[in-house]
């Protein structure tokens, strides 16, 4: 989990990329009652997913914990654009073994490039991962696809409409935006149905390896029917994986460089074969 959600540490376009309209937190503020009202909670999160569809970017806070017969940490920011193409970005510290490390990754629609201590040298400390061509690499890309896609905000929302008991647990401001806050589970059988054929098919697999059956949840929820905030907690083969997201931005602009040729290497063989 740790290694697919650092694969997943770059930022957002080839140059610059930028999610169109106003964002959506100013709209929230101003003494707007949070979500809720004579909603249930089914159709709040209903309407939260559907929402969801039409957002263009996010920029999002996340942190992973892991404990157990694993132990490990994630946390970091996420540059997110969803349309008109997926472009993702990171910057994260990840903790293993007592030790921490930083990861950047910029995801592009043909190629990957991160820069992780000891992955790199001291003149090229980015490597190139390409997206294209059909070769082994495409099974380490499809775990980073995978990772990026379901810290998709989108995507998290759409499997919580496969809970069936969700309930209301009260009201929360959430950076500074009134909330109403949900709480359920859902079976991942049931929320995996919810998801994109293809990323149904890429997440099945590795979700089913972990062991985890049952997703319980909270999430937060604006007066736009914005989804603010989501924690996940699961457990499977002796560890249980505690997964915090929150959303600080809605359609505002994304910009990145990509790094210059001269500091961009080729990925090492072995990260090439991984599967």
């Amino acid at each position: 989990m740790a290694l697919a959600l650092a694969a997943c540490s770059g930022s957002n376009s080839t140059g610059s990329a930028a999610g169109a309209g106003p964002s959506s937190q100013a709209a929230t503020t101003g003494g707007q009652a949070a979500s809720g009202g004579s909603l249930s909670a089914a159709q709040a999160v209903r309407l939260a997913a559907r929402q969801a569809r039409t957002i263009r970017s996010y920029s999002i806070k996340l942190s992973t914990a892991t404990t157990g017969a694993i132990s490990d940490t994630v946390s970091g920011t996420m540059q997110l654009r969803v349309k008109p193409s997926l472009l993702a970005g990171m910057k994260l510290t990840i903790g293993a073994s007592g030790v921490t490390q930083p990861v950047n990754e910029i995801l592009t629609p043909k190629a990957a490039y991160i820069k992780l201590p000891g992955l790199g040298s001291p003149s090229k400390p980015w490597i190139r991962l390409s997206l294209t061509g059909g070769n082994a690499t495409g099974a380490a890309i499809g775990q980073l696809l995978r990772a990026i896609e379901t810290s998709n905000p989108q995507n998290q929302t759409e499997m919580l409409t496969a809970s069936k008991d969700l309930h209301k647990t009260g009201t929360q401001i959430i950076n500074g935006i009134p909330t109403t806050r949900y709480t359920g589970s859902y079976s991942i059988r049931a929320a995996l149905r919810q998801l994109p054929a293809g990323l149904r098919k890429l997440s099945g697999a590795a979700i089913t390896s972990l062991g985890v059956s049952t997703v319980h949840f909270t999430i937060w929820i604006d007066g736009q029917h914005q989804t603010r905030k989501i924690v996940t907690v699961e457990s499977g083969n002796g560890a249980t994986i505690t997964s915090r997201l929150q959303v600080f931005a809605i359609n505002q602009p994304v910009h990145v460089a990509l790094p210059p040729a001269s500091q961009v290497g080729p990925a090492p063989a072995a990260l090439k074969n991984a599967t």
